[in-house]
């Protein structure tokens, strides 16, 4: 070191003196001064916030977002219909009325009436030579002339009687049955079978051991309430 006149460097002089406090000084403030910029640079980063990361969904979503009082009409299946005042249910139809001719009550074959109804008159029996009241009328036809119900009803009984022969009785409806005697014993019928208005229920015979001394005829008869009654007053 290179000294002075009086011995000493300048060095030692500045390091000994005023000045070197002063630099000191300096040198403690710089480094704080940066000890503080770096902090405040730290704490800066910290402070701040991440970045938003935005999904593929979110992203889609802010792309087609619509104003609030956007609607869209779009017809939907399937979607129950509003409670609304029931229509009132379509009247069924009423069943069809049967006609007069079902109603009422046919003959049950053309012929002419060789014996009437009598009531409660006796009238002269050719067969019995005697006096009897005659129930039914007896309707003139040949032997195998068809036979008819006179109308809708239900085969009560079917049987070989000894003085009328073979006889097939019909339940009518209102309390009327008919009567059907001196038939052939093959009948058409069953007990208890269905018949309408002019079903053929057999044929005309000889069978009436009663009328045998007539001319070949169906025997017919009419009840009312188990009451004997003149059939013709019925279908006429």
């Amino acid at each position: 070191m290179k000294k002075t006149q009086f011995g000493e460097s300048k060095a030692h002089r500045f390091f000994s003196g005023k000045g070197f406090y002063i630099a000191l000084a300096v040198s403690l403030i710089a480094v704080g001064a940066a000890a503080w910029i770096g902090v405040n640079s730290a704490m800066s980063q910290m402070k701040q916030p991440e970045p938003k990361v935005e999904t593929p969904q979110q992203v889609e979503q802010d792309e087609w977002e619509l104003p609030p009082d956007f609607t869209v009409d779009v017809p939907q299946k399937d979607v129950p219909a509003e409670n609304k005042a029931e229509a009132p249910a379509e009247p069924e139809p009423k069943p069809e009325q049967p006609t007069a001719v079902e109603q009422g009550y046919i003959m049950p074959l053309k012929g002419e009436i060789l014996n009437p109804y009598s009531g409660d008159k006796v009238v002269k029996s050719k067969t019995l030579d005697d006096w009897v009241m005659h129930t039914g009328v007896d309707l003139a036809a040949d032997v195998s002339t068809p036979v008819k119900a006179i109308s809708a009803g239900t085969v009560e009984e079917i049987v070989n009687d000894d003085l009328w022969g073979t006889t097939v009785t019909i339940r009518h409806a209102n309390g009327i049955t008919s009567y059907y005697a001196n038939l052939k014993s093959a009948v058409k019928v069953t007990k208890g079978q269905e018949v309408k208005l002019g079903d053929v229920i057999g044929s005309v015979g000889e069978t009436a051991d009663i009328e045998r001394a007539e001319a070949s005829h169906l025997h017919f008869g009419m009840k009312q309430d188990n009451e004997w009654i003149d059939p013709l007053s019925m279908i006429q």
